[in-house]
C-alpha cells in the first residue's frame, strides 16, 4: 500500500474561508474532511480570497493541448470517412476505420472532462492505489451498465412486436435503463462499505458513465446512418447527466448514513427525465426530418443544464486550499448559492 502516501492529503477539519452568500464577501464555513458542511460563521475582519486569473488560453495549459489536438485530428477522420456514405446501414470497407477513430475521440473527450474535473475537486487526493480500483470498478459497472441497457432497449420493443428504429417514441426507455444501469454496481458497492466518501463514490459513477459513452460513441460509429460527425463530444451528456446524480446522492449519504435520500431519488429522477426527452427528440430526427435542427439544440440544452446542476453540487468538495484557485463559479459559496 505504499503507493497510498503520494496523493495529497485533504486538510483537516475546519473552519476555513468561503464568498458570502452574495460572493462579494468573505465568511468562513465548516469543513468535515471530507465535503462542507452547512455551518457558517462570520469571518475575521480582513480575511479575502485570492483573486481568480482567468487565462484566455487556459484550455490548452497542463498539457490539454495535447488533447485537444487528438480530439481534433479523429473527429475530423472519422467525420470523412463517414462521409464516403452516410445513408450505410453498416459500416464497411475503409469506413471500417471510422470506429476506432469515432471511438478514440470519445475516450479522450471522456478523458479530457474527467481532468477538468479532477482539478477542481481534487481527484488526486484518492490515494493511488484507490483510484486504481475505483477505476476498475468505474470500467467493470459501465460495461454492466452498457449490457443492461442494451437489453432492455433492444428486447423490450420487440416482446410488443416493434423496434425503436421504426418508433422512437421507445427511447422513453433510454433514461431509465441507462442511468440506473450506470449507478447500479456503484450502489452496490456503497451497500458492501466500497468507496462510500464522497470523491471516491463521485469518480466511480464518472467513470462507470464515461466508459458507457466511450461504448455508446463506438456503437453509433458502426451504423452510418445514425451517426453524426459530434457524436463523440455529445457522448459527454453521459457523466454530465449520472454525474450530477453521484455528486448528490454520494454527499447526502455522507450526511445521512444512506445511499437512498430524497436528494439522491430527486437527482436520479431529474437525470431519467432529461435523458429520455433528449433522447425522444433526437431519435425522431431519424424519422421525421421536420425536426432535424432542433435535435442538436436539445441536447447543448441539455448539456448546459446538466453541468450547471453538477457543478453546483460538485464544489460542495472542492477542498478548501483550492477555493482560491478554482474559477468564481466554483467556489462553494455560503448559503444558497
Amino acid at each position: 500500500m505504499a503507493a497510498d502516501s503520494s496523493a495529497k492529503s485533504l486538510p483537516a477539519p475546519g473552519w476555513y474561508p468561503v464568498p458570502g452568500r452574495d460572493r462579494d464577501t468573505t465568511v468562513e464555513r465548516h469543513w468535515d474532511g471530507e465535503v462542507w458542511t452547512d455551518e457558517v460563521r462570520t469571518a475575521p475582519v480582513g480575511s479575502s480570497l485570492a483573486t481568480y486569473r482567468r487565462h484566455f488560453w487556459g484550455f490548452v495549459r497542463n498539457g490539454n493541448w495535447k488533447l485537444l489536438l487528438v480530439l481534433i485530428l479523429t473527429l475530423a477522420g472519422a467525420a470523412a470517412l463517414w462521409g464516403t456514405d452516410r445513408k450505410a446501414d453498416l459500416v464497411g470497407g475503409i469506413q471500417i476505420l471510422a470506429v476506432p477513430l469515432a471511438a478514440a475521440a470519445t475516450f479522450v473527450t471522456m478523458v479530457a472532462f474527467l481532468r477538468f474535473i479532477g482539478r477542481r475537486v481534487g481527484f488526486d487526493r484518492i490515494p493511488a492505489e484507490t483510484r486504481r480500483e475505483i477505476v476498475k470498478w468505474g470500467i467493470a459497472s459501465g460495461v454492466l451498465a452498457f449490457a443492461l441497457a442494451f437489453a432492455v432497449e433492444f428486447f423490450l420493443p420487440r416482446v410488443f412486436g416493434d423496434n425503436l428504429k421504426d418508433d422512437p417514441g421507445w427511447s422513453v426507455l433510454d433514461g431509465p435503463a441507462e442511468e440506473t444501469g450506470k449507478l447500479l454496481l456503484p450502489v452496490i458497492l456503497w451497500f458492501r462499505g466500497r468507496f462510500r466518501l464522497p470523491r471516491q463514490g463521485y469518480l466511480l459513477v464518472l467513470v462507470s458513465a464515461a466508459t458507457v459513452a466511450v461504448m455508446e460513441g463506438t456503437e453509433y460509429a458502426v451504423q452510418p446512418e445514425i451517426y453524426q460527425p459530434m457524436r463523440p463530444v455529445l457522448e459527454i451528456m453521459h457523466p454530465l447527466l449520472t454525474g450530477f446524480v453521484a455528486a448528490v446522492a454520494w454527499q447526502a449519504a455522507w450526511h445521512r448514513k444512506s445511499i437512498f435520500t430524497a436528494a439522491a431519488v430527486g437527482a436520479w429522477v431529474l437525470a431519467m427525465a432529461a435523458h429520455s426527452t433528449n433522447d425522444v427528440i433526437v431519435l425522431s430526427h431519424h424519422v421525421d426530418g421536420s425536426i432535424a435542427r432542433m435535435t442538436n439544440f436539445v441536447s447543448i440544452a441539455v448539456i448546459v443544464l446538466m453541468y450547471l446542476l453538477q457543478k453546483h453540487s460538485a464544489r460542495q468538495m472542492v477542498p478548501p486550499d483550492k477555493v482560491g484557485e478554482v474559477s468564481p463559479r466554483w467556489r462553494p459559496v455560503a448559503g444558497p448559492g
